[in-house]
């Protein structure tokens, strides 16, 4: 059975029409005021999303590394580390500390992340934690310092110098730095032969204000 609105010229939609011919002004006008409202809530969402990623973009701490595995370069990142910096009143780096949480570890690969986890590498079941504590900083230009820091991996600690670099932003400080670490120093991978000896090791930290 086929509604009265479905029917082909029923009298619903002889109703309709005639309404529409009669007012097609305000119809008009209707449709356009539909369209535009429409168009600046997908704008405003687009807009938004926008501001979120850039923000996400802008203000995200890393700590990245890259070794070579068989002369291929593999990249992996922490996800769980928590890292502190001191500025005195006039902006100047005072001191440096980090700490990271071994198991998230991520290397795009959830069968090697869980191999780096065990005792031959970095042996998460008695040394859950890589920590990073700068015991001197040397201010070589507004912008760059040299910094002496204590690296402990695997339950050993080993002196280290890293240069680090300053950029003041509209929210506070941003903290980057590039260094190279011997894995053979801490014990890490043993004596493998395929696995590069030097991890190059990126971190960007931002300081709020």
């Amino acid at each position: 059975m086929v509604s009265n609105l479905e029917t082909p010229n029923s009298p619903l939609q002889r109703i309709f029409r005639k309404t529409l011919n009669h007012f097609p002004f305000f119809y008009s006008v209707l449709t356009l005021q539909c369209e535009n409202y429409l168009m600046k809530r997908y704008l405003f969402l687009i807009v938004l999303s926008c501001s979120i990623l850039s923000g996400f973009a802008q203000n995200s701490s890393s700590i990245n590394f890259i070794i070579k595995n068989i002369g291929i370069n593999v990249d992996g990142h922490f996800n769980t580390f928590k890292i502190t910096t001191d500025f005195d009143a006039e902006g100047n780096l005072n001191n440096i500390f980090g700490k990271i949480k071994v198991a998230s570890i991520r290397t795009g690969i959830e069968s090697r992340d869980e191999h780096l986890l065990k005792e031959d590498y970095f042996d998460v079941e008695n040394h859950e934690f890589i920590i990073l504590e700068g015991t001197a900083i040397n201010k070589k230009t507004d912008n760059v310092y040299k910094v002496i820091a204590n690296l402990s991996i695997k339950g050993i600690t080993k002196e280290i110098s890293i240069t680090i670099n300053i950029e003041k932003t509209s929210y506070g400080y941003k903290v980057s730095s590039n260094f190279e670490i011997n894995r053979k120093d801490f014990k890490v991978g043993g004596s493998s032969f395929v696995l590069s000896k030097t991890a190059k090791i990126n971190v960007i930290h931002y300081q709020k204000l």
